[in-house]
Formats: C-alpha cells, sequence, structure tokens
C-alpha cells in the first residue's frame, strides 16, 4: 500500500517538472502561441516609357561607300589570245601615249615576219631584174614604201591628251558653287556688304574659268581634227602609191607568177605584222596605271581587260551599288561625301552617273565632289549620304512607340481622363523617325507598348 502511494507521488513530480520546462528556455507558452509571420513586400509595376510627339525633319537617305579614283579610265585588252611574255608597268606609273605596257610571247612570230621579209626581197629582186620596166617598177616600188611609212607615222603622231574637257567640268562646278555661296550670303542677315559683294566677284571669276576652258577645248579639238586629217591625206596617198605600183608591174609586161610571188609575200608580211600588233598593248594616251591583273607567264583570253589606265584628275568616288539601289539615285542629285578616314571633311558632292539598265556593260555610279587635290588620297574609301526623300516640319514619333494590329496602326495616349488609344495616319518611316500624317498633336505623350 505504502509502495503504491510513494509511485504515485514521484509520477506527480514528474509531471509538474515536465510543465516547468516548457517555461524556461527561448520564452513561455503564452508568448510562443501568439507570435505571427513578417509578411514579404511586393514589388510596384514599373512605369512603360513614354513619348513625345515633336515636330521637324523626316528624311530617308541611302549610304554607301566608294573609291576616290580617277574620272576618265580605260580599260586595255588584247585582241586575241595569248601568253605574255612582259609586262613593262606596275600600279601607280605614269604613261606616255604609244609606250609599251605589254606583250606576248612572240618569238614564233617575229622569226616568221623576219622570214617573209626575207621572201618578199627576193621576189621584188626576181621582179626587179626581169626583163622591161625594171627602173620603172623600182621606182613605184620605193614610193609605195615610202607611203606606207608616212601613213605609220601619221597614225602614230597622236597629239597629247588635253585636260580641257576636265578643265570644262572643274569650271562648271567651281561655278556653281560661286552661285551657291552668293545665294547663301545674300540670305544670311549677319552677312557683311562686302561679304556678298566678294561672292558676287567669285561668281564673275568662276565664269571666266569656264569661258577659258571652253576655248582651250575647242583649240584641242582642232588639234585632234588636224590629226585625223593628216591620217586621211597618208591614206590617200598610199592608196595612190599602191595603183603606181600596179600600173608599174602591168606595164612592164613582166611574168606575172613574179608579181603574183610579191603581192603574196606583201600580205603575208602585212598579216603577220597585224598579228604582232594585236599581241601588243600600246598605251592609248598619257596617264596614270590603275590596275595590272597580268605577269609573265600569264594565259590571257582576247578581249579581256588586263591593264587600267586613266587621266589622274578629276577623280570622284566610283561606287559598286547593286543596281535597284542604283536606280533609287537620279543624276544630279546632291548628298554628303567624306573620307572614312576623315569623317569630320564633309563637303558636298552630286550623283554624275548612274547604270542606265541591268545590261550595261559598266554597272558602276559615279559621285562627284568637291575635295581639294591633298584632301582625299587616291583610291581612298569616301562615305556618301544621298537624301532620297524628305519631309521638313512634319510631325514624328520613334517607331518605338507605335503599335499595329492587323490593318491598324495605333498608339496610347496619356490625357488628364487616362489613358487614351487614338488610330494615326503615318508617313515617310525611317530606322529612327516615322511621320504622323493625322491623329496626333504637338507635345502629346504617347505609352510605349
Amino acid at each position: 500500500m505504502f509502495s503504491r502511494v510513494l509511485f504515485v507521488f514521484t509520477l506527480a513530480l514528474i509531471l509538474t517538472g515536465c510543465n516547468l520546462s516548457n517555461i524556461d528556455g527561448s520564452g513561455t507558452a503564452a508568448a510562443q502561441a501568439a507570435a505571427t509571420p513578417t509578411p514579404i513586400p511586393t514589388a510596384q509595376a514599373a512605369a512603360r516609357p513614354t513619348y513625345t510627339v515633336q515636330r521637324g525633319t523626316v528624311e530617308t537617305t541611302l549610304e554607301f561607300n566608294g573609291r576616290w579614283l580617277p574620272r576618265d579610265q580605260t580599260q586595255l585588252s588584247f585582241e586575241v589570245a595569248g601568253k605574255i611574255r612582259s609586262v613593262n608597268v606596275r600600279t601607280g606609273d605614269t604613261v606616255r601615249a604609244g609606250d609599251i605596257l605589254a606583250d606576248y610571247q612572240i618569238e614564233d612570230l617575229e622569226e616568221q615576219l623576219a622570214s617573209t621579209e626575207l621572201t618578199l626581197e627576193t621576189a621584188r629582186r626576181n621582179l626587179e631584174n626581169s626583163d622591161g620596166g625594171a627602173n620603172e617598177i623600182e621606182d613605184a616600188a620605193y614610193a609605195l614604201a615610202s607611203a606606207n611609212l608616212s601613213l605609220e607615222s601619221a597614225k602614230n603622231n597622236v597629239p597629247a591628251a588635253s585636260s580641257a574637257s576636265r578643265d570644262i567640268d572643274t569650271a562648271e562646278r567651281a561655278l556653281e558653287k560661286a552661285k551657291r555661296d552668293y545665294q547663301e550670303a545674300l540670305g544670311r542677315p549677319d552677312s557683311s556688304a562686302s561679304a556678298v559683294a566678294g561672292a558676287e566677284e567669285s561668281i564673275r571669276s568662276a565664269e571666266n574659268q569656264l569661258a577659258n576652258a571652253w576655248s582651250s577645248y575647242y583649240s584641242s579639238g582642232q588639234s585632234y581634227n588636224s590629226y585625223l586629217e593628216g591620217i586621211e591625206t597618208a591614206e590617200n596617198n598610199q592608196v595612190r602609191a599602191q595603183q603606181t605600183y600596179d600600173d608599174a608591174l602591168t606595164g612592164a609586161g613582166v611574168d606575172a607568177s613574179l608579181i603574183e610571188a610579191v603581192r603574196s609575200a606583201e600580205m603575208n608580211v602585212g598579216n603577220i605584222r597585224e598579228d604582232i600588233d594585236r599581241s601588243t598593248l600600246i598605251a592609248p594616251s598619257d596617264g596614270v596605271v590603275l590596275e595590272v591583273t597580268i605577269q609573265p607567264g600569264s594565259s590571257v583570253e582576247a578581249y579581256v581587260a588586263v591593264i587600267t589606265i586613266a587621266i589622274p584628275d578629276p577623280k570622284e568616288a566610283v561606287v559598286q551599288l547593286a543596281f535597284n539601289d542604283s536606280q533609287r539615285l537620279n543624276v544630279g542629285m546632291t548628298g554628303m561625301c567624306s573620307p572614312l578616314n576623315q569623317p569630320d571633311l564633309v563637303v558636298e558632292c552630286v550623283v554624275r552617273r548612274i547604270p542606265l539598265s541591268s545590261s550595261d556593260i559598266d554597272q558602276t555610279t559615279r559621285i562627284a565632289a568637291d575635295f581639294y587635290t591633298d584632301e582625299a588620297e587616291l583610291s581612298a574609301l569616301i562615305n556618301v549620304t544621298m537624301g532620297l526623300e524628305i519631309r521638313e516640319d512634319t510631325l514624328w514619333l520613334p517607331p518605338a512607340a507605335l503599335r499595329t494590329f492587323q490593318n491598324r496602326t495605333f498608339v496610347v495616349v496619356e490625357t488628364v481622363e487616362g489613358q487614351q488609344v487614338v488610330d494615326v495616319t503615318v508617313g515617310l518611316q525611317t530606322d529612327e523617325r516615322v511621320e504622323i500624317l493625322t491623329g496626333l498633336a504637338e507635345g502629346d505623350v504617347v505609352v510605349a507598348p
């Protein structure tokens, strides 16, 4: 009995100790029951950017690069196929009219020419030694040889290349610039009377330079006409000498086989000389070598350009544009040009030439610019920007401000009543600006999509 009471009492003490341990330590049971979790703050949605409708200029442009090269270029090619023996020029060399630029391996032709000329000499000697009319035939043969030499000399006496046409072009551009400068001086309120007078004097000076350029042009034209007349005279003399020679042979009553031998040998000599001429590349005028694409040992096809020469000035930007892009330009269209390595040097430039069709042999676009001689180096890359369409004093927004759905173009406008959806009509569009024709007013605030 006593032991049962003792067991109950001991159990009660143990339970009381457990309760006391719950109260000690980290806090009371009541405090733990009252604890609440801390709420996590929620981030507010970021405000969308806005755009303000502005008034200004919207312009579409075409930008491209070209090489600063001489305007007047000539691509030279052989008339027959062959293998190159020698190349006498390099890129950048200056050449004179008549210089031999390159030739084929024509040793065989040269040997044939020497042999055929010997045959011709023998045939003529046989003819001269035949009975009757020997002296008359010899005199006629000498006259014919002299006429042939005179004709060859007349053809080679090409007048020096004239710069008159280039001077006219330069003078015309200088006159146009002087007139623009004069109009700008008149339009500026701060222009002094002396500045306007100076601009007007520049116009008169440019007009005199243009008149002098035309005078030189006509003089050079007369020189070239004299050159053509000299060739025509020499050709007529050669024809008469040939006829005299033929008459001497016929009148002498010599053996027909001897006459035929001479004529056959003369024909062979002429044909071989023509082959040699076609196997030699001659400079047609004074100039500078722009490009050489051959070297000794190269095999060349007929009529494939192998050397390009040019008259050094004036120069222009020569551009290789896709045909469709070139047709977006017009001759006379003005823009701005700058050397790629000198972006701060910006001058006005004008489209001088575009391809007329996709089948044109020359597919280059040519841009004339007013760089001074030392401002843009030969072969420098020129950046060209041409304005295609322009809208001045018009409303515009950046493209990012517009929204589209099916065929509808609209924006969301901030108003005092809240945001409103407004349909708009757009006009000229570029990568940076879109012309707004209807729907908005200057200063309207548009919410980005």
